[in-house]
């Protein structure tokens, strides 16, 4: 899974890559917390939107993992 970096400008605007921009459409939803934030195209199941975030969820816990030198086969 690949990780993206963007940058916001000055008067909040942000730069989504063209791959996001042509699956996801023209119109995005956003649900954010206190730390990260979700976007997903207008048109997603909900409960699409979880299973793609489990998957998700799954990877950031490998690459902590990773980042502590332990390989989640101890």
């Amino acid at each position: 899974m690949v990780e993206l970096k963007t940058k916001m400008t000055a008067s909040g605007m942000v730069y989504i890559p063209k791959e996001l921009r042509d699956s996801f459409g023209p119109t995005l939803r956003i649900i954010p917390d206190a730390r990260a934030a979700v976007v997903f195209p207008e048109g997603a199941r909900y409960q699409d939107v979880l299973d793609s975030l489990e998957i998700i969820a799954s990877d950031i816990r490998h690459r902590i993992r990773l980042a502590q030198g332990r390989t989640g086969d101890e």
